[in-house]
């Protein structure tokens, strides 16, 4: 028998990103540069973007002074330790030095660019490669600072590799000067996107959860759907996707709508393993559906060069998909086991809800308008930042008074953190990849691997993005991945766009699939449930997230290319057969599946979403058929259940 792992109180604050100080100075230390960290950059976003040196080395600067500082992955019982807290301070004064030296000498490295580094120059280079891998390990965990370490003996010892990933070796000093003194490495525009745009959006919902709008989202989806079948799952489903779609993180998304929904599923009778596993797969939506997604999407727009609110409108119709997926899943679960919907006299009235909290939607609204306006992320993030503490007077209970006011700022700053370290490692690990061409040699290997099939380089990259989601965050493997194998798939014929789409819906694989699925643990940490169960369920509910972007290179319409016609009846088709897949997993549609019913659903489900029109008829005439002879064989059942009870009242 397997035992389950329990996660230690550490870990959940790991998973929030929102860690609890101890009533310390150096807690309060921690909270108030934490809260200086978010007020410098809102700061900038109001009046125009800073000089490189100055926006990207404070950013860095106050991402390792915090880190060092709060020590978000230490043991409780270790923060009194003296040896740890003098290493603490020492790497806290190198922090002081080494980006002071930056700032002030930027220029000079400019001018001198090509120059070899002077002694000074290098050892400076060393340490703060040191101190931005340091920083990592303790956010983000060793896997990453391992990856980066390999990446750049890669580039130093390439001489020695054989065949296609051979080149000729960099010296220390060339590597250190791309990673140090110039915008390539740990400064480079990865950190630009962080600082100026995601940081913004980070703030922004520790801004909204101040405000009071997190209940009031749960509340909502209960009003909305919590009578029908199932209504509880549904009503964690719908609160999940409006409160992700904010957050853009799976697991602080699991965290915080999981200790509402969660227990709220067990107690109207789901599974705890299954509750879990419901919050864990539709928490991983908020990554997909617009308006914020999450961080990798506006690296995305960066990296592709296109308007944030073109990769919006791309990502809409996949997300649509997932989470109607999921509604559907969930609704098939309550039917195979009879679960109802919450009682009328349990929900809150819907119109009540919303004349409670209507405001809510004023930030939202907000990026969406001034983003379609063609303003930039950062302005859009700026401004709902600042609605979201005007709608928080609307009411006593909510108001950020100058106290609150200071937490939500602290928060934002403490909840950047592990993305903030992971952008000066991420510009390392890219800056090495760029320096000796790895991405074209990578991609050289994937198309020669495949033979130049398109299925099989997407499965690499798949094999491949499950492989890093598991030793890192998301965000990193989006980028690692996407600098790697989006050559590949763009030589292959996919549009650039499409390619970094299927490489961000991939790199989320390792999040509810076993054995990394750390959201599932997290959701299974909340039901006390076991964490195999919960991860190889949540897998079978989420399986939408491996087959969606297969569907979306397939057929482009799904990215809202083509023409309008095109684009409905992709949508309308697909939609079909995924309903008809989801039917296939949970074993169920009106009765029981028979193998059989199986066989059929998943042929109805390929044809739908295979491109020549005519397979779309002869899908919707299959799934017709067994829609007909399920629904007979329901028939069947009442009648026999009722001449059950017919006989056993005559009995009695």
């Amino acid at each position: 028998m397997i035992k389950r792992p329990k996660l230690r109180k550490v870990d959940i604050e790991e998973i929030t990103e929102a860690q609890v100080e101890p009533k310390t100075v150096r807690g309060l230390v921690v909270k108030i540069v934490a809260a200086v960290f978010a007020a410098v950059f809102l700061y900038q976003a109001a009046f125009g973007v800073w000089q490189v040196q100055f926006a990207r080395g404070l950013y860095i600067f106050f991402a390792l002074f915090l880190t060092f500082l709060s020590n978000p992955r230490r043991k409780k019982e270790d923060r009194s330790n003296i040896v740890y807290n003098i290493i603490d301070f020492v790497l806290i004064g190198l922090t002081f030095i080494v980006i002071g030296y930056f700032i002030i000498y930027f220029v000079d490295f400019t001018m001198s660019a090509g120059i070899p580094l002077t002694s000074l120059q290098l050892t400076l280079g060393i340490i703060t490669i040191g101190l931005v891998l340091e920083a990592s390990r303790r956010t983000v965990g060793l896997p990453l600072v391992i990856i980066a370490g390999l990446f750049l003996l890669y580039a130093h010892f390439g001489n020695y590799m054989p065949g296609a990933l051979y080149h000729r070796g960099y010296s220390l000093n060339r590597i250190i000067s791309v990673m140090y003194t110039s915008t390539e490495g740990i400064f480079g525009s990865v950190v630009y996107t962080f600082s100026t745009f995601i940081f913004l959006f980070i703030i922004f919902g520790a801004f909204l959860s101040a405000s009071g709008a997190g209940q009031f989202f749960i509340e909502l989806a209960k009003a909305a759907v919590g009578r029908f079948t199932g209504g509880a799952a549904q009503s964690a489903v719908f609160s999940s996707w409006m409160i992700g779609s904010v957050i853009g993180s799976s697991t602080a998304n699991t965290a915080i709508t999981g200790s509402i929904t969660i227990p709220m599923m067990i107690n109207r009778g789901y599974r705890k393993h299954v509750a879990a596993a419901v919050e864990a797969v539709v928490s991983i939506g908020g990554q997909f559906m617009p308006p914020i997604m999450g961080a990798a999407a506006f690296l995305m727009a960066a990296f592709i060069g296109v308007p944030y609110l073109e990769i919006a409108r791309a990502a809409l119709i996949p997300a649509l998909l997932f989470f109607l997926s999921m509604v559907f899943m969930v609704y098939l679960e309550a039917r195979r086991f009879n679960l109802r919907g919450i009682p009328k006299e349990e929900l809150p009235p819907l119109k009540g809800v919303l004349l409670k909290g209507w405001y809510y939607f004023v930030p939202i609204t907000i990026i969406i308008v001034v983003m379609a306006r063609g303003y930039s992320p950062a302005l859009a993030g700026f401004w709902s930042i600042v609605a979201s503490f005007v709608i928080s007077w609307f009411r006593r209970e909510t108001r950020m008074t100058p106290r609150k006011l200071f937490d939500a700022l602290s928060a934002g700053g403490k909840n950047s953190l592990s993305m903030a370290t992971t952008a000066g490692t991420v510009g390392i690990l890219i800056a090495a990849i760029a320096l000796p061409g790895l991405g074209m040699k990578v991609s050289s290997i994937i198309i020669e691997v495949s033979g130049g099939s398109l299925p099989i380089a997407l499965l690499l990259v798949m094999a491949a993005s499950f492989v890093l989601g598991m030793g890192m965050n998301v965000t990193s493997a989006y980028l690692i991945l996407v600098t790697m194998t989006a050559p590949a798939l763009v030589q292959l014929g996919i549009p650039l766009i499409t390619a970094h789409f299927f490489v961000f819906w991939t790199s989320q694989l390792s999040v509810i699939t076993p054995p990394v699925a750390l959201s599932s643990y997290v959701a299974a940490a909340i039901a006390k449930a076991d964490v195999w169960k919960t991860g190889w369920y949540s897998l079978r509910m989420g399986l939408a997230i491996y087959y969606i972007p297969i569907m979306f290179v397939f057929i482009p319409s799904l990215l809202w290319m083509g023409t309008t016609g095109e684009i409905v009846w992709a949508f309308a088709t697909t939609l079909i057969g995924v309903l008809a897949f989801s039917s296939v997993m949970q074993g169920y549609l009106f009765v029981r599946n028979r193998w059989y019913d199986n066989v059929l659903l998943g042929i109805a489900s390929l044809t739908l979403v295979l491109i020549p029109l005519w397979t779309d008829f002869i899908g919707v005439a299959v799934l017709v058929g067994i829609i007909i002879w399920q629904k007979q064989r329901e028939k069947q059942k009442e009648k026999q259940k009722a001449k059950n009870l017919s006989t056993n009242t005559q009995s009695a």
